[in-house]
């Protein structure tokens, strides 16, 4: 998967650390070892049907490199794309 439309995906949060631990994607687990980087998207805030807000993580997964986001909007997380 590279690019594309987003993948839902099922995610494990650690609230004390406000991050991922693992998410489970193509019925398989896999196991956060850090995040890269994180940045929020947000636009669109003046239309209901252009309302835009979420929060990216690039995250090290067993050795892959993938890009998550959670849709604040939809509440619901998404794999956007595996990186490497």
């Amino acid at each position: 998967m590279r690019g594309g439309e987003a993948t839902p995906i099922s995610v494990t949060w650690d609230p004390e650390r406000r991050s991922p631990t693992a998410f489970v994607w193509r019925r398989r687990r896999w196991r956060v070892e850090r995040i890269e980087r994180s940045w929020v998207t947000e636009t669109g805030w003046w239309s209901d049907e252009l309302h835009v807000s979420r929060r990216h993580d690039r995250v090290v997964a067993e050795g892959r490199v993938f890009d998550l986001y959670f849709d604040r909007v939809a509440r619901a997380w998404f794999l956007e794309r595996v990186v490497a």
